[in-house]
Parts: C-alpha cells; structure tokens; sequence
C-alpha cells in the first residue's frame, strides 16, 4: 500500500542516499570480482563500471606493454573499425596468449564474486532489518534505513536483467556479457535461465522491503527518491564523474 505522502526534505536526502549508493553498490560489486581474482593468484584493476584481471606478472611483461602501446597509440583507428582491428592485434595477441593461456574454471569463479558480494550485501542488510524489526516498528532510524539501502543492493539483479532484455530487443549485440548471462552459459543452461531467477528474487525482495518494512508514510516519497536518485546517480557516476576518477586503462 502507498499514500501520496509527500516528505520534501526526506525526499531530497534520499535522492541523495541513492546517488550516492548507486556509486556503493558498483563499486562494491567490481571489488567483490577483485577478492575473488585476488584470491585466486591474480593482479586486479579496479575501473569506474568494470575490473580486470590477470596473473601475477601480466602487466609488467614486455608482450602486454607493447600491447597496451600500440593499443593507445592506434585506438581511434581501432575503435572504428572492429574488422581490421582483429587483424591488427592479432600478432601482439597471439605471443600474450602463448604465455598466459585462458583458464575458464577460473575466469568464471571471479565472475560469480561479483553477483555473490551483491547477494552477501543484500542479505546483511536483511538481516539487519530483521533483528531490528521490533524498534522499527515504533520508530526508523539510521541503522533500519542503512539495513533498507544494504538489503536493496539486489536491485542491482532486476536492473541486470532488464538491461540484458533492452539490449537484445533493440541491441546489436550476440551476447549481452551481464555476469549472470556469463555463468548461465558456461553451465550450459540457456543464458537466461540465472538471469530470470535472480530477477524474481530481487524484484521479491525488493518489493518486500519497500512496501512490508518501510513504514507507509515514507513509502511513496522513498519511490520517488529511489527512481529519481538511482538513474540521476547512475548518468552521473557513468557519464561523468567515474571516468574523470577510475578511467578504463589496458
């Protein structure tokens, strides 16, 4: 149930609170990617939207250095012709390759450790709410809306999966490389089958704690907020801010 209670001054700290997790939540999950990399042997660099990762000893070899050289000397070229761009990378590819050959069964658990620090997130805050359920049935207070943001990080699963649909709707793309559609197929299944099942959690969860836990006279001004501070945070952290502070670099 919602009542068209609008909260100014709640309504403008919120937007803020999900600009502001919106940066949290990215951040956290390409890190949760990093501890796995980590801990499997590997150096990781962290980027604004995304991470990379390769054994020790990667970036500083003469193949990739004269690689990334040639890459950043010759991407304008690169960038606009992905046909012949294959061609060119070709020889600087094939020596790295030799050296550092792909490991699937690895690639593919430092993938799961940025959907597992989502779901890990969500589920603390969860449990937050649940332990406080009692106090927050008189009264919300910070720890109960920091449990709000925490057990929200899940969204993260619908906004995947709704991309992943926008992208093969109106994409020209093969293959939508979310992590989830990433696993999906490397287990074999149809890449939309983990996917749809994250999507029906999150969407589950999320509607839980907006609509059983927030109490009825914040809900609609925390909607509004949540709609409002989450696209405004994601064009910003994307489109402005995360490349001038974690730019992409081969």
């Amino acid at each position: 149930m919602v009542t068209f209670n609008f909260k100014l001054k709640f309504f403008l700290i919120t937007v803020l609170a999900f600009m502001l997790f919106t940066v949290i939540g990215t951040l956290s999950h390409e890190l949760g990617h990093i501890t796995m990399a980590e801990l499997l042997g590997n150096d990781a660099k962290l980027f604004y939207g995304s991470m990379t990762s390769a054994p020790e000893g990667y970036w500083e070899d003469e193949d990739v250095i004269a690689f990334q050289k040639f890459f950043e000397d010759n991407r304008e070229k690169l960038e606009a012709n992905p046909t012949e761009r294959k061609k060119l990378l070709e020889p600087y590819f094939k020596p790295i390759e030799e050296k550092y050959p792909r490991n699937p069964s690895r690639s593919i658990l430092i993938t799961i450790g940025g959907p597992l620090q989502t779901i890990l997130t969500s589920i603390i805050g969860l449990f937050m709410l649940y332990f406080r359920k009692s106090k927050h049935k008189s009264e919300f207070k910070v720890l109960d809306w920091l449990g709000v943001f925490l057990a929200l990080f899940i969204l993260r699963e619908v906004f995947n999966g709704v991309q992943g649909l926008l992208v093969e709707v109106f994409g020209k793309v093969e293959f939508y490389a979310g992590d989830e559609f990433g696993i999906s197929k490397y287990l074999g299944w149809n890449i939309w089958a983990l996917p749809s099942i994250m999507m029906i959690i999150g969407t589950a969860v999320s509607l839980y704690v907006i609509f059983k836990v927030i109490p009825i006279r914040y809900r609609f001004s925390f909607i509004l907020a949540g709609l409002v501070g989450g696209l405004s945070g994601f064009a910003i952290w994307f489109g402005y801010l995360g490349p001038i502070l974690l730019p992409v670099k081969i």
